[in-house]
């Protein structure tokens, strides 16, 4: 793949080769008249003196012209490239500090698009009063930020209203699914079998119902409080102990403790996502790493799994909503594809951010940074 080159370079690129060929021509023209003027001024008889000191002038005259103008030739061609290769430099680096200069206005401008988020998109970008191209593709950005951010909470109060709406004809179902087991009423091995499969998919919508809200009312939770870290991985250890025992795989906790700033719920619902995707799609008799650790103003935790791992080309589609990398063991294994999401939507709440890497030997890494305020930090 070739190296991109920045548009100040090469705007500076394309003036230095104008620049060094309007030189090269001014040169070799002003060379050629030079020339010609000496061909001229060496063509003219020249009449010897007769003053004081003839023997000097006439031992000169003798000397062919020449011989005389060749080392002024000389002398005239290397200044003259010289000074083409001065002026070619100096007038690249002038270029290179005026574009740097003109372009300093689109500069601050994709610094502060880069830094924007999903949750501030509907704040518009302070417009420049230059009223050049950059004011207009400010203005531009402003139009398209409102109309993400309004499709955005369109798309929001859509799942909210979706999962409200569904949660009541959930538990109605249960509910009635329930009363019908516990009557008796399963008379056949038919009946009984339809009815555990009823069972099992309600209980996956209402997951999936409780995801979907989840997703999208996390902006309206309280983030202030201090978390240890290592206190919540102790808890989800031990509620995901009976689900790694059935697969025979171990759970290796190595913590310091470490305090942040947020919401206990949250964070151990991000916890939680992690270290059942590790033991789900682990190896039979394998082992769950979760390291959790303090580096600099950051928190970091690790989940390290044994299994199949993740390809390059899905780790970070993996965190996108309902995407699976392998959907037909994801559907028996259960789950709606939303736990990823859902990661990443607490991590980036929180002021952090969650990648997934690949482990020498097989299996999976996940990385969950959450900044870790100086107030927030424990000694060790």
């Amino acid at each position: 793949m070739s190296r991109k080159i920045s548009l100040r370079l090469r705007v500076t690129l394309v003036c230095g080769v104008l620049l060094a060929v309007c030189c090269l021509l001014l040169t070799v023209s002003h060379t050629y008249s030079a020339y010609e003027m000496a061909d001229a001024i060496e063509a003219t008889p020249l009449q010897p003196a007769q003053a004081i000191g003839a023997c000097e002038t006439g031992a000169l005259s003798q000397l062919p012209m020449a011989a005389v103008s060749r080392p002024a030739r000389e002398t005239f061609r290397m200044q003259s490239v010289a000074a083409m290769g001065i002026i070619v430099v100096s007038g690249c680096l002038m270029v290179y500090w005026l574009t740097g200069k003109a372009l300093a206005p689109l500069r601050r401008l994709d610094e502060q698009i880069r830094g924007r988020t999903a949750s501030d998109l509907d704040t518009p970008l302070p417009v420049p009063a230059s009223g050049d191209e950059v004011a207009g593709l400010t203005v531009s950005f402003n139009q398209m930020s409102q109309n993400l951010s309004r499709a955005f909470q369109q798309q929001k109060q859509f799942a909210q209203c979706a999962a409200h709406e569904l949660r009541t004809p959930l538990a109605v179902l249960k509910t009635r699914m329930a009363l019908f087991r516990k009557k008796g009423l399963c008379t056949t091995p038919e009946t009984a079998a339809l009815l555990d499969v009823l069972e099992e998919q309600t209980e996956r919508l209402s997951a999936l119902v409780n995801d979907l809200l989840s997703l999208t009312n996390l902006d309206d939770l309280e983030r202030s409080a201090r978390v240890d870290l290592s206190q919540l991985l102790t808890q989800v250890a031990g509620t995901l102990e009976e689900a790694a025992r059935a697969q025979n795989i171990a759970i290796q906790l190595e913590r310091e403790p470490v305090t942040v700033l947020g919401n206990a719920i949250l964070l151990e619902r991000a916890l939680f996502n992690l270290m059942e995707n590790a033991v789900k799609y682990n190896r039979p008799g394998g082992t769950v790493t979760v390291r959790a650790t303090r580096a600099g103003a950051y928190a970091q935790v690790e989940v390290c799994d044994e299994g199949l791992g993740i390809p390059p080309e899905f780790r970070e589609q993996i965190f996108e909503p309902f995407f699976r990398v392998d959907k037909s063991r994801s559907r028996q294994l259960g789950g709606a594809g939303l736990g990823l999401s859902l990661v990443r939507a607490i991590a980036e709440l929180h002021g952090g951010s969650v990648r997934a890497e690949a482990v020498q030997g097989g299996g999976s890494r996940f990385l969950l940074v959450l900044p870790c305020p100086e107030e927030a930090q424990c000694k060790i």
